[in-house]
């Protein structure tokens, strides 16, 4: 070989690192060549976790990734930023199926994915005392009087006491921790510590709503956020001017997240949500139902169970893309020999326990656990 041929080479080989090397660098700093909008752009990523463990996650029904056996959630990098489908599978559940955006540099994450069983296990309960659906509050009103309820907790108390009012001219009350909030008939908003009762309440409602006596009332808080239904008009607290300003309307019941962060409400055949750390930003749509909406409860912080008709759904809470729903079935098998239909269900689902409850036909169903 001469030596003006050993120098083409070098010059080849220089030339060709000058050209590479970049484009090394680049894609070991994560970007990627987008041949859709033909340019070099930095990726993202996507984690999942899922409850239980899946047996296959896909990305864009190409990229396959099994969770370890001691894990229940995958990482996928170098993603380009762009839409992505992630399918998540498990013998015996429903598929989990999401399309959302991955943005440069940024890991999309999907870490509250409950997988729900095809065939949840029910049994009959036949001790009525077990059920859910009587009054479990300590307190009740009677003749717009808040009485001691009949409950076990207050079985110690005297026939006196029981029949002496707790607290009197009120429509609506509400408790949390150690405090009681109410609505008197004057429609002002009180609070008082549960222990001192007899001492004078603190008015945290500066404006009056007006009492109708054929009109229903609740109280719904957690922590500093309070909301009152005044027969569908829902109003919130603002801790502020101390006035209860108007939230939404109509609405046939509210419920906040056991980790306080959201607010679902719902009128008709519509659910909607809110985040409750800012309120400016608008409701989203969780859920529209072809039959009107009897009830709606939380699951979990990520997920909601409803009843509309004769069906059952449960969904969740994560609007970005398409939202996730299953219906249960609506027939349930309790033996080989035995089935349920379910027709205008109750619902409670206990979050300690994990379990539903369902009242139908005047048959009371518990299910297995059916979250983490």
């Amino acid at each position: 070989m001469t030596k003006r041929t050993r120098l083409i080479i070098l010059l080849i080989c220089v030339a060709a690192f000058l050209a590479i090397a970049p484009v090394l660098v680049l894609y070991s700093m994560g970007n990627r060549f987008d041949f859709k909008k033909m340019k070099i752009t930095a990726t993202g990523g996507i984690y999942v976790r899922t409850f239980p463990a899946a047996e296959q996650i896909t990305i864009d029904s190409k990229i396959l990734q099994k969770p370890g056996i001691f894990s229940n959630s995958i990482f996928v990098q170098s993603l380009l930023p762009n839409d992505h489908t992630v399918l998540v599978e498990k013998s015996g559940y429903y598929d989990y199926s999401k399309t959302i955006p991955v943005l440069e540099k940024e890991v999309t994450k999907l870490e509250n994915v409950l997988l729900i069983k095809k065939d949840i296990q029910f049994e009959i309960i036949t001790d009525k005392t077990q059920s859910p659906f009587t009054n479990q509050e300590k307190f009740i009103i009677k003749n717009n009087n808040l009485y001691y309820s009949n409950i076990k907790e207050n079985s110690e108390l005297s026939v006196l006491e029981k029949s002496t009012p707790v607290i009197k001219k009120i429509v609506a009350f509400s408790l949390q921790n150690n405090n009681i909030i109410w609505i008197k008939t004057d429609g002002f908003l009180y609070k008082s510590d549960l222990e001192n009762l007899s001492a004078d309440p603190v008015k945290i409602a500066l404006t009056p709503i007006k009492i109708n006596k054929t009109n229903f009332y609740k109280i719904i808080n957690y922590n500093k956020d309070i909301f009152v239904n005044d027969n569908g008009n829902l109003f919130i607290l603002n801790a502020k001017t101390n006035n209860l300003d108007n939230f939404y309307s109509p609405v046939a019941d509210e419920k906040i997240s056991p980790d306080g962060k959201n607010i679902i409400y719902y009128n008709g055949n519509n659910i909607y949500i809110s985040l409750l750390s800012d309120l400016t930003i608008p409701k989203n749509t969780l859920y529209k139902s072809s039959e009107k909406i009897n009830d709606c409860l939380w699951l979990n912080n990520s997920y909601i169970i409803f009843t509309a008709g004769n069906k059952i759904t449960i969904s969740e809470i994560d609007y970005r893309g398409n939202i996730n729903s299953i219906t249960l079935p609506q027939t349930i098998s309790i033996s080989p020999d035995k089935t349920i239909e379910i027709k205008s269900p109750k619902i409670f689902f206990n979050q300690q326990e994990g379990k539903l409850y369902i009242l139908t036909n005047n048959i009371l169903l518990v299910s297995e656990k059916i979250t983490p």
